[in-house]
């Protein structure tokens, strides 16, 4: 089976333009929201002023979030439906922290996921991001590389990014 998460050329743009600005030597990131049973990235937060940078961890400020979710909630009704973040050192691929945290995540009853979406910028040598759905089954947990594809809308149909951004987003299944 192939995964395809879609993401509107806002919530792109945003992430973009994050990693173009932040330290290339240290980790950044922010939260995803969007409609989980639709796979949709719709929005896209930052890290915010009190997050943690360090060239292998990242951490984002909390408050931060809990303001860019009632936003996107306001919006369109948008949930955290996953996180982004920068692996300046090594692979765009979850580490074994970012597992452990998408998989507590998954596990937590009172969060209620079914799926977890991460998106993993590597700005060296030439950024691009990769796309990871973790979602639960009657197995345990499975991981899923996906294909990112742009939207109109955050529930409308989904267009396969051009070849002109392959170096920007890659696409794997």
């Amino acid at each position: 089976m192939s995964w395809t998460v879609g993401i509107t050329q806002g919530a792109l743009t945003s992430i973009r333009t994050i990693i173009a600005r932040s330290d290339p030597t240290l980790e950044t990131g922010g939260a995803l929201f969007g409609h989980e049973n639709a796979l949709v990235i719709s929005s896209a937060s930052g890290p915010g002023p009190n997050a943690v940078h360090e060239p292998g961890y990242f951490l984002r400020d909390l408050e931060h979030t809990q303001l860019a979710a009632d936003r996107a909630h306001k919006v369109d009704r948008s949930q955290w439906i996953g996180e982004w973040h920068t692996h300046p050192n090594g692979p765009p691929e979850p580490s074994p922290l970012d597992l452990n945290t998408y998989i507590s995540h998954l596990v937590d009853v009172e969060l209620r996921f079914q799926r977890f979406i991460t998106l993993i910028g590597s700005p060296n040598p030439r950024p691009h991001l990769s796309v990871w759905v973790l979602a639960q089954s009657p197995d345990g947990i499975e991981i899923h590389r996906a294909a990112l594809a742009l939207t109109t809308t955050d529930q409308g149909s989904r267009n396969q990014m051009p070849p002109g951004e392959a170096t920007e987003v890659q696409h794997r299944s």
